[in-house]
């Protein structure tokens, strides 16, 4: 079981009191039992992908699946406190991902594609 993270950002750079629209961002998902999977624009630079994330996550309200919002400090304590927990990288058999698109920023495990 696992918890999909988005933030809804600005579409407009230059934002005004009667621009509403948002755009959703997909951050990742805390699985139990498992680190916490970062999604990587696949334009960012790989060594700059958790300083990019943190950018994003900060750019606007952050929301689970569930529609709770959270805080990025929260968010960041869960990413801390799960740090232990199993690595995408060393996947045990039926798990579904490859090794190969899970790459590390910053001791962070990212995906640059969109998952769930």
């Amino acid at each position: 079981m696992g918890t999909n993270y988005y933030v809804d950002s600005s579409s407009c750079s230059n934002a005004c009191e009667h621009c509403t629209a948002t755009e959703r961002h997909h951050l990742g998902k805390n699985s139990i039992g498992w680190r916490f999977l970062f999604y990587a624009d696949p334009a960012w630079p790989r060594p700059e992908a958790f300083a990019d994330w943190v950018s994003r996550a900060a750019s606007g309200r952050i929301i689970d699946e569930s529609g709770d919002e959270h805080s990025l400090a929260d968010l960041l304590n869960l990413i801390e406190r799960n740090r232990d927990s199993g690595s995408h990288l060393e996947l045990h058999p039926g798990c579904g991902a490859r090794t190969a698109e899970i790459f590390q920023s910053c001791g962070h495990e990212f995906v640059a594609h969109e998952f769930s």
